[in-house]
């Protein structure tokens, strides 16, 4: 099977855009979404309704979508981040706010040793940036492979004896093994923080056992525009041209 595997759109209808006429280029078999569709940029419901014209195998509910679509208390985010969500709940439809709250929450097994998250198999919203957050995360599942997201950072934690992690650069295809177990994750598609103002998303071929990072030039001074006329935190907008 070969997956399409993106995160972390964030409201970035340009950065979708460019995501999907990749989608439409590769040859894959399903699409997979881990999480956070909305927030911190301009667009939530276009990019909502952009989302929908493609055919999801599985999808998970990012920290953002469920304050958004879940009425749950906006907690635990910092001021900027906190005020993005607010305005965005004041703009989302009905329809799209349902749209979002039908997203799996949790880790999701999409094969019988593969399965999906959006922070970490162990706890909701919990970020995994280093190898002790990792060691957690794979004592709570045995999957073969888990595709998390949540750092908007590409990046792969593997275990044998050890834990190492790679941060891939550019196109990266590197080959996975039965005698290891992985986290991957496939970088951020609306709001990279790796460095690269590319969208990032990964393919993951189970037939090769191989997994691919690809990265993707999109209209970065358009959304930063929106983002500015809408009148949001314009540090949304200018982390998108330093990917940070």
């Amino acid at each position: 099977m070969r997956y399409f595997v993106f995160a972390d759109v964030h409201a970035n209808l340009e950065a979708l855009r460019a995501t999907l006429s990749v989608l439409k280029q590769e040859r894959v078999d399903q699409s997979l979404f881990l999480g956070d569709l909305v927030g911190y940029g301009a667009q939530p419901n276009e990019t909502i309704e952009l989302l929908k014209t493609i055919d999801l195998h599985s999808a998970v509910c990012g920290n953002h979508d469920r304050m958004i679509s879940r009425n749950t208390p906006v907690v635990d985010f910092q001021t900027l981040a906190r005020y993005s969500i607010l305005w965005t709940k004041q703009q989302i439809t009905d329809d799209n706010k349902r749209y979002l709250a039908a997203f799996s929450d949790g880790l999701v097994k999409i094969e019988d040793s593969i399965g999906i998250v959006h922070c970490s198999p162990h706890r909701r919203d919990y970020y995994i940036l280093n190898r002790r957050d990792a060691k957690k995360a794979f004592r709570k599942s045995q999957n073969w492979i888990t595709l998390f997201a949540h750092t908007h950072i590409a990046v792969m934690h593997s275990i044998d004896d050890k834990v190492s992690t790679l941060y891939p650069e550019n196109d990266f295809y590197y080959p996975l093994s039965k005698k290891k177990r992985y986290l991957i994750n496939p970088g951020a598609v609306g709001q990279p923080r790796d460095l690269d103002s590319r969208a990032s998303i990964a393919i993951l071929d189970t037939d090769e056992k191989m997994i691919y990072w690809k990265r993707i030039e999109y209209d970065i001074r358009s959304a930063q525009d929106k983002i500015r006329k809408e009148g949001l935190p314009s540090w949304h907008a200018d982390r998108l041209g330093i990917g940070h």
